[in-house]
C-alpha cells in the first residue's frame, strides 16, 4: 500500500515542511483518490492543538465518514509531539496515550512515535526507553513503529529489548540517508522494520524530489525484497510547486522501482 503524509498534498503557509492541513484536510482525501493513493498518514502535531479533529469524537466521525465515502483506508498515524517533548516526561506519556486511544479509535493499524529532539534515545536513557515503549505497547492493539535518527544497530536493540509482537520501527529513506550503506541497514533490521517513509535529500540534509538525492531507490527496493517487506509505505516527500503532480511522479517512480525488482525476483 502507498499512503501520502497529511498536508503533503496541499500548500502550506510559509512553505512549512510538517504541517497540519486545518482548513482543507477533507479535500486531500479527495486528491488521495484522484492519485489512487491507498490512505493519508494522520498527523498529530508538534504541539497539541485542538482543532485537529482527531482530539474530537465529532471530528473522527467526520473522518471516517470521509475516508468512506472517498474509499481510502484510515491506516496510520503520526505523533511529532515527542520531537520537542521528551516521551520520558510524564505529560508527554500522557498525551502519547491519548494519541494511541485516538488514533485505534480511528481504526489505525500503525502508530509512528518519532523519537528525535527531546525523545533521541542515548546509552544513558535506553533502559528507561525500554520501559516506556513495553508500556505503551502493552496498552494498543496498534502497530507502533518507531522513528530515529540513531544508528541502525541501536535501534534493533531497543526493539529487540521491548521484546513484544508490536513493536517495529520506520525506515525513513531520506533520514536513513546519512547511512553509508543504507542496504547494510535495511538487511539488518530485517523483519523489524513495520513501514516505510519514502523521501528524498541532498547533501545538505535538505529535502528535495524523488531521485534527485543522495538515496538509491533501486538499492532500496532491492534490499527490501530480500528482506520480504510486504508493509507500507508512506511519501513524506516534498509538495513541489504542485503537490498533486509531484505526487504522481513519485508513484510513478516508486511503482517503476517497485515492479522492476519484483520482475528481476521472479525471473530468478
Amino acid at each position: 500500500m502507498f499512503g501520502v503524509f497529511q498536508g503533503r498534498l496541499s500548500i502550506p503557509p510559509g512553505n512549512q515542511l510538517q504541517w497540519f492541513p486545518q482548513d482543507c484536510w477533507q479535500e486531500e482525501f479527495y486528491k488521495c483518490k484522484r492519485l489512487n493513493l491507498d490512505f493519508i498518514e494522520l498527523l498529530d502535531e508538534g504541539s497539541y492543538n485542538s482543532n485537529n479533529p482527531i482530539w474530537s469524537s465529532s471530528g473522527r466521525d467526520e473522518m471516517k465518514r470521509i475516508a468512506l465515502k472517498t474509499n481510502r483506508a484510515i491506516y496510520s498515524s503520526c505523533t511529532n509531539y515527542t520531537i520537542d517533548n521528551s516521551l520520558l516526561w510524564e505529560s508527554t506519556l500522557n498525551h502519547v496515550y491519548n494519541y494511541l486511544e485516538v488514533s485505534e479509535d480511528l481504526g489505525c493499524k500503525i502508530a509512528v512515535i518519532a523519537l528525535m529532539g527531546k525523545s533521541s534515545i542515548t546509552k544513558t536513557n535506553f533502559d528507561d526507553y525500554v520501559s516506556v515503549i513495553r508500556q505503551l505497547c502493552n496498552s494498543t492493539n496498534l502497530t507502533i513503529c518507531l522513528e530515529s535518527f540513531r544508528d541502525h544497530k541501536l535501534i534493533g536493540s531497543l526493539i529487540d529489548k521491548v521484546n513484544v509482537n508490536n513493536i517495529k520501527c520506520v525506515f525513513d529513506t531520506g533520514n536513513r540517508s546519512v547511512s553509508k550503506n543504507l542496504s547494510e541497514e535495511i538487511l539488518f533490521l530485517g523483519d523489524r522494520i513495520g513501514h516505510i517513509h519514502l523521501k528524498d535529500k541532498n547533501k545538505r540534509g535538505e529535502n528535495v524530489y524523488l531521485g534527485t538525492g543522495k538515496v538509491n531507490f533501486y538499492e532500496v527496493f532491492e534490499s527490501l525484497s530480500k528482506i520480504n517487506y510486504k508493509e507500507s509505505f508512506t511519501f513524506e516527500s516534498v509538495r513541489g510547486t504542485d503537490p498533486e503532480k509531484t505526487m504522481s511522479y513519485n508513484m510513478v517512480f516508486s511503482n517503476f522501482f517497485k515492479n522492476e525488482i519484483d520482475k528481476i525476483t521472479d525471473i530468478n
